[in-house]
């Protein structure tokens, strides 16, 4: 299995996974040049886009999907119904597959698994990918670890997760003060100490690479969060770190490429 982080960040999100049989996008934020660029940068342009995969409906997950579909009329995409509700433009392709979290898809050899996300979108998913013993998940923009999330993070060999903002810059930057509320609530987004917590306690130890994604460019910065989860990792007991590498994700150019 492949994995890339196109981009990620509230100026536009995207990833593409991977197989020897398949490939797929969760998300597209950014328009199909932009796209182009990023998979050229990345060395993926070979990687066709066989479907793609919807977390939610915020304009910074899909506002690329209206050139993506205009380019690929016939690409399947799937998407909660919470998620079709909020997109009115998508409801006018008949391409669209309607999932929801708790029922798995094939394609190929890949299976993708939607979890319940809580943020405040309608019926917000992360997705689980499973193919050739290898299992890996990406959950972004959601305001707290759940049993739900908590579940899908089990038993990864990768895992992208969102590590958007540090309380303090948050607290003390320039974003009014009902914007700070809803980024620090439950269904908001989740701050780098959230996942140092995770990643020292109920993480099992076992993803050797973790993208973290969705940096605030205002309440955060890449050294704060690469920092904090490291030490968040170090501090586990001897024998549960098991080589995890953990990688930045950028908003205007694509992670590293990791095959696992």
């Amino acid at each position: 299995m492949r994995i890339c982080v196109l981009g990620s960040g509230s100026a536009g999100n995207s990833a593409l996974i991977s197989t020897d049989s398949v490939s797929v996008l969760v998300d597209l934020g950014f328009g199909v040049r932009s796209l182009d660029r990023r998979l050229a940068e990345a060395e993926l342009c070979d990687s066709r886009v066989d479907a793609i995969f919807l977390t939610h409906g915020h304009c910074d997950h899909v506002g690329g999907m209206q050139s993506l579909l205009k380019r690929l009329p016939k690409l399947r995409v799937f998407l909660t119904a919470g998620t079709l509700e909020e997109t009115p433009a998508l409801q006018l392709h008949d391409c669209l597959e309607v999932i929801q979290a708790g029922c798995e898809v094939q394609l190929a050899d890949l299976v993708v698994k939607p979890f319940a996300i809580p943020h405040d979108a309608a019926e917000s998913v992360g997705f689980r990918f499973e193919a050739g013993g290898i299992a890996g998940t990406l959950a972004t923009d959601l305001g707290h670890l759940d049993d739900s999330v908590i579940a899908g993070l089990r038993d990864c060999d990768w895992i992208v997760l969102e590590s958007n903002h540090d309380e303090e810059l948050l607290r003390i930057g320039p974003y009014p003060w009902p914007l700070k509320q809803r980024l620090l609530s439950r269904v908001g987004h989740l701050s780098n100490g959230a996942v140092a917590r995770f990643l020292a306690g109920d993480f099992d130890g076992r993803a050797r690479h973790i993208f973290l994604a969705h940096l605030s460019k205002e309440n955060n910065r890449p050294e704060i969060a690469l920092d904090c989860a490291m030490d968040a990792v170090r501090c586990r007991p001897a024998g549960t770190r098991n080589g995890c590498n953990i990688h930045l994700t950028h908003q205007k150019k694509p992670s590293i490429v990791v095959q696992v």
